[in-house]
């Protein structure tokens, strides 16, 4: 049998295996650097929705907030005269509503949405009938818009209940 040197080829040529780990260890920092990069990009868009998350949160709480002022009235027939309003304008506690939610406001107390000038909320009430009573019950939907920094659309959360005396 004949032995072959591993360092000649068949025809006779030396083979130089010179250099092969730093190849390999190329490699393998050119397919970690691609992971880190994915990592990057990842952490960029989680930042970006956490961002929209914290956006529907408030504006889910300032809904609640307004609709348990209502709630708090005691006076139904008040719904339609105080609460109404779309386009910025509208009765008076829409009105002061409408600077709570404003972050370019002076009065906003609490948490506040960007781009609500350009979008203003709209709140809709409506009398429904109810069989069999006498109390009233009113449809109330809210829809709260906002734009976040460097979003090219409007973003709208809407509400709808039903308060009833």
């Amino acid at each position: 049998m004949k032995h072959v040197n591993p360092r000649w080829n068949r025809t006779g040529f030396a083979i130089s295996r010179r250099g092969f780990v730093l190849l390999d260890a190329l490699v393998a920092v050119v397919i970690f650097s691609i992971g880190i990069v994915g990592l990057v990009a990842l952490q960029g868009a989680a930042m970006q929705m956490t961002g929209a998350a914290s956006y529907r949160i408030n504006a889910a709480m300032l809904a609640d907030q307004l609709i348990a002022q209502m709630w708090a009235n005691g006076d139904p027939s008040q719904l339609l005269t105080d609460y109404v309003g779309s386009g910025g304008k509208g009765d008076t506690k829409y009105m002061t509503w409408l600077s709570s939610i404003d972050c370019t406001s002076t009065s906003h107390v609490t948490g506040c949405l960007p781009g609500v000038p350009a979008n203003p909320p709209s709140i809709e009430i409506s009398q429904q009938a109810i069989t069999n009573s006498s109390n009233a019950q009113y449809q109330v939907t809210i829809t709260i818009n906002w734009q976040a920094p460097g979003d090219s659309n409007p973003h709208s959360y809407v509400s709808i209940t039903d308060i009833g005396y």
